[in-house]
């Protein structure tokens, strides 16, 4: 297996529903990524974001369940 076929094997698909505001928010924090990041691209930065915020929202339940 080459190296893209293992970065394809690896990559997970996930879908969100966002609703008007929290879109234009991710959206333009994500071009102010970009401006910093010329190299990347749009979707990678939002990918990143979800990410980070879902980490965050995860500790913040496991602290509420405490």
């Amino acid at each position: 297996m080459n190296p893209s076929e293992r970065n394809v094997a690896a990559m997970k698909k996930t879908t969100i529903e966002l609703n008007e505001e929290h879109y234009f928010y991710l959206k333009e924090r994500a071009l102010d990524r970009q401006k910093q990041n010329k190299n990347a691209s749009i979707v990678s930065i939002l990918r990143d974001l979800v990410e980070k915020d879902m980490q965050i929202w995860k500790k913040s339940k496991t602290k509420e369940a405490k």
